[in-house]
């Protein structure tokens, strides 16, 4: 089955941390969501290491999806090197980290497929070079 949706860390770390700022957003907005998601091998590295104060039931959910194949990784190196090194120096002096790079290239790769993210200020920038793109934020709240 295709993927249906680009999925970022923080979309990610919400999702499963029921004590995480914007785990109401996240979980509003998996029924609009069709699966499974895909995101990189890198992402998946960082939500590991964010999910260790939420505990271990969160990482054995994602491991979970992983393994039921509701949740696709992509492993980015070294097939995408030139893709996510140009993304992450293509910026002058703003810095793109290794997995938001990962996540445009998956991006580029299809183009079609929603980016969801917490990153506004990053992914704003990143998809300005690509029209059409479409994101998925949460609303900030006054």
């Amino acid at each position: 089955m295709a993927e249906r949706a680009i999925v970022d860390t923080g979309f990610l770390v919400a999702l499963l941390s029921r004590s995480d700022a914007h785990h109401e957003w996240a979980a509003g907005l998996v029924p609009t969501l069709r699966g499974p998601w895909l995101t990189a091998e890198a992402c998946i590295s960082e939500t590991v290491f964010l999910l260790e104060q939420a505990g271990r039931p969160a990482v054995d959910a994602l491991l979970r999806w992983l393994h039921q194949g509701a949740l696709v990784s992509r492993h980015c190196l070294p097939e995408q090197l030139s893709e996510v090194s140009s993304e992450m120096l293509g910026y002058g002096r703003r810095w793109v980290d290794f997995a938001d790079a990962c996540l445009v290239a998956l991006s580029d790769e299809q183009p079609k497929l929603p980016l969801v993210s917490l990153d506004a200020a990053d992914f704003s920038v990143y998809f300005r070079r690509r029209s059409g793109r479409k994101l998925f934020l949460p609303i900030k709240r006054r």
